[in-house]
């Protein structure tokens, strides 16, 4: 989908750029694969981002630098995540940029 083609264009400018690109995943937590590798207070530990053809569940995209997880008690299920998305958006975009 639209995300996937977003990756795509960050990961091709990322490797035009010297600089650090910051880019926010958000996502459901009920969908997400290899879960408890993201567990955990302080830890550090590699995330696999293999996807597993026979899970329903997905990985995380490696070209986010950060993510949001939602979580509304589903699994497997996508949308947990759509109503934390819109408001972080309409903040976002009510926000004052300084250009000078």
């Amino acid at each position: 989908g639209v995300i996937r083609h977003v990756g795509d264009a960050l990961k091709d400018h990322a490797s035009k750029s010297r600089g650090k690109i910051c880019t926010i995943g958000i996502a459901p937590w009920g969908i997400v694969e290899n879960q408890e590798d993201l567990i955990g207070k302080d830890v550090v530990r590699p995330y696999q981002t293999m996807s597993n053809p026979m899970s329903k569940l997905t990985v995380l995209n490696s070209m986010h630098s950060h993510f949001i997880l939602a979580d509304n008690g589903t699994t497997g299920k996508y949308g947990a995540e759509v109503k934390l998305r819109r408001h972080l958006e309409k903040h976002i975009s009510l926000q004052k940029i300084n250009t000078s």
